[in-house]
């Protein structure tokens, strides 16, 4: 009696030694990423829906966020996950949240001309969801550098019934850098012909004066370069230019002060500082390239100097 015991014991330690030599034999495989092998096309999803489009929109949905929520997406690839975006979209053309999330997600993994035409479809079919446009203008000026184009997307969203005010700041600050501070300042009057209270027309009042200062600014500064290139230096004052024959007058400063000329090459108000930031122009970079290259011609002589 007294045996059996220990036979079960002896038995349950060789099971167990047993079952941890096999499991140290078995080779620990990593979860597949989650794929999708087959993206049917829309018509025939509608079909096989039998009149439920919207539900069969929310089902290929519920695959696509499993394919853009696995974390190893960049080693599988996203190949499917246009196709995947334009089949929920055709079946549920409403569908805001799937352009805006797919969208996103698109740009991230460096797929923008995808992003671009998931948000641009998605500003067709839902033209009142402003964020759209809104990411479109992200796009435009984030991972292409296009400015004005960025300006115009921001434009769009700011129409936008229900978008926040604040959008038309990006409007100008990209009309801005792009150059087109004249775009900022009649997209900025149409606003104000449009205004229904005396608190809007007063806050877009105040940017049109903005975009006129910029406006003036950049012109300021354009002829500036242009002294610059003649003369040999830099003017001291804004009325050099006037005098150069470079612009007819120094125009009047829209918040009520003067426009002054900064040591950094820059216009702006004595009374309004603030200035938006430009994108360097071709005249900006070709100048820089000149003073590094005179900068290193002067070390260079240095150099010769030091060594005789």
């Amino acid at each position: 009696m007294r045996s059996r015991p220990l036979a079960f014991a002896a038995a349950a330690a060789a099971l167990f030694a047993l079952s941890a030599a096999v499991a140290h034999r078995i080779r620990v495989v990593d979860p597949p990423f989650y794929d999708v092998r087959f993206v049917p096309t829309a018509r025939s999803a509608r079909w096989l829906s039998l009149g439920h489009s919207t539900l069969a929109a929310d089902l290929h949905w519920l695959k696509t966020v499993q394919y853009m929520g696995d974390d190893r997406g960049d080693a599988r690839g996203w190949e499917r996950l246009r196709p995947l975006l334009e089949l929920v979209t055709d079946l549920d053309p409403r569908h805001g949240y799937a352009y805006q999330v797919g969208a996103n997600v698109l740009a991230s993994a460096g797929l923008v001309g995808d992003s671009d035409a998931i948000l641009e479809k998605g500003t067709r079919n839902v033209p009142d969801r402003y964020i759209l446009p809104f990411h479109r203008a992200v796009n435009a000026f984030l991972y292409e550098g296009d400015y004005v184009l960025a300006g115009q997307w921001f434009e769009r969203a700011a129409r936008t019934p229900g978008a926040p005010p604040h959008l038309r700041d990006y409007v100008v600050a990209m009309y801005v850098r792009g150059d087109a501070a004249e775009a900022a300042a009649s997209f900025l009057g149409h606003l104000l012909s449009e205004a229904q209270d005396d608190e809007s027309r007063k806050a877009i009042a105040a940017q049109i004066r903005r975009a006129q200062l910029e406006r003036d600014a950049s012109a300021l500064e354009e002829a500036a370069a242009r002294f610059r290139e003649r003369v040999g230096s830099p003017p001291r004052t804004l009325e050099q230019l006037v005098e150069a024959g470079l612009v007819p007058a120094v125009p009047p400063d829209p918040f009520g002060g003067k426009y002054v000329l900064g040591a950094d090459g820059r216009v702006r108000s004595t009374v309004e500082p603030k200035r938006f930031e430009r994108a360097p122009g071709a005249r900006d970079r070709d100048q820089a390239a000149r003073d590094a290259h005179q900068r290193l011609k002067s070390m260079e002589g240095e150099m010769e100097k030091r060594n005789r």
